[in-house]
């Protein structure tokens, strides 16, 4: 029972994630609409609801960091390390 508020945050930061693209997806329309000389607002103002929607649902949850990947590893190495870690 423990994992399910987790499972259930991460649910709906993917319904959230469906509704930006949604979002996405009609302000695209509405800028289709807008070259053909015929705007359609209805478009717009459902794409920018839903893009509000869904970077709230979003924002609820956030992925821990995993481990590092190691992408960097050669620059960790190359960086001199400060005068303190040295003496120890």
């Amino acid at each position: 029972m423990g994992d399910q508020p987790s499972g259930r945050k991460e649910f709906v930061a993917r319904v959230g994630t469906f509704f930006v693209m949604v979002g996405i997806g009609l302000m695209v329309f509405f800028i289709l609409s807008e070259a053909a000389k015929l705007p359609t607002l209805s478009y717009f103002c459902w794409g920018t609801l839903l893009l509000t929607i869904g970077f709230v649902m979003r924002s609820q949850f956030k992925r821990p960091p995993g481990p590092p990947h190691g992408r960097f590893s050669i620059f960790k190495r190359l960086k001199p390390k400060p005068k303190e870690e040295k003496k120890k």
